[in-house]
C-alpha cells in the first residue's frame, strides 16, 4: 500500500486519486498545474524588485564631488556653470530632456535666497532656494559633508547664499548634490 501512495496524488480540484505523473485528472478533466508557473512568477518578482531597489537606491545616493575625484589637477579642470536657481528650475519645467542635456551631472554655482531648510525622508540635509510665490517645485541643494552641514545649521530662511554642487536632474524638484558653500 505505501508503494501505491508514492505513485498517486490527489486532484487539486475534485480530490480524486490520480497517477502522480498525470497532468490532467481522469475524473474531472482539469489540468493539474505544476509548480513551474509559481517558480517563474517568484523569479520574475525577485528580478523586478531587485531592479526597482537598484534604481531607487541610486536616488538617495550622492555623487562624488569633483574635488574628491582623485588628483588635484583633475579638480582644477572641472567647469563650474553659473546659473540662477530660477533659471535652472525654469529650464527643467520647460523641457526636462533639454535641461538634462545642459545641466545633469554638471557642477553648478547657484546664488539666491534660502526658502527652506530641512531633511528628506532619508534624513539627507538640504536647503531650497526661494522661487516664485505659490510654486510647488524648487531647486533642492543637498549637503553631505559634516562641515557644510554645520553651516546649514547656522542658516535661516531668507539668508542669501552661494553654493556649488552637482546637478542630479529633476525628481519633483531639481536636485543638486554634494553642495558646498562659497
Amino acid at each position: 500500500m505505501p508503494n501505491n501512495e508514492n505513485q498517486t496524488k490527489h486532484c487539486k480540484y475534485c480530490q480524486s486519486e490520480i497517477p502522480a505523473a498525470a497532468s490532467v485528472c481522469s475524473q474531472c478533466g482539469r489540468k493539474q498545474k505544476g509548480k513551474l508557473k509559481w517558480i517563474l512568477i517568484v523569479i520574475f518578482v525577485l528580478i523586478f524588485l531587485g531592479a526597482l531597489g537598484s534604481a531607487m537606491g541610486d536616488s538617495g545616493q550622492t555623487s562624488t564631488p569633483a574635488s574628491d575625484s582623485g588628483t588635484e589637477t583633475k579638480a582644477e579642470t572641472v567647469e563650474i556653470l553659473d546659473v540662477s536657481p530660477a533659471e535652472l528650475l525654469d529650464a527643467y519645467e520647460t523641457n526636462e530632456v533639454k535641461a538634462d542635456a545642459l545641466y545633469d551631472g554638471k557642477t553648478l554655482r547657484l546664488s539666491g535666497t534660502v526658502e527652506s531648510i530641512g531633511k528628506d525622508i532619508l534624513d539627507d540635509i538640504y536647503i531650497t532656494f526661494a522661487g516664485e510665490e505659490f510654486s510647488i517645485t524648487s531647486v533642492q541643494c543637498y549637503f553631505s559633508d559634516d562641515a557644510q552641514i554645520q553651516q546649514v545649521m547656522e542658516l535661516q530662511e531668507g539668508d542669501s547664499v552661494t553654493v556649488v554642487g552637482v546637478c542630479d536632474g529633476y525628481f519633483m524638484n531639481v536636485c543638486v548634490n554634494n553642495c558646498v558653500f562659497e
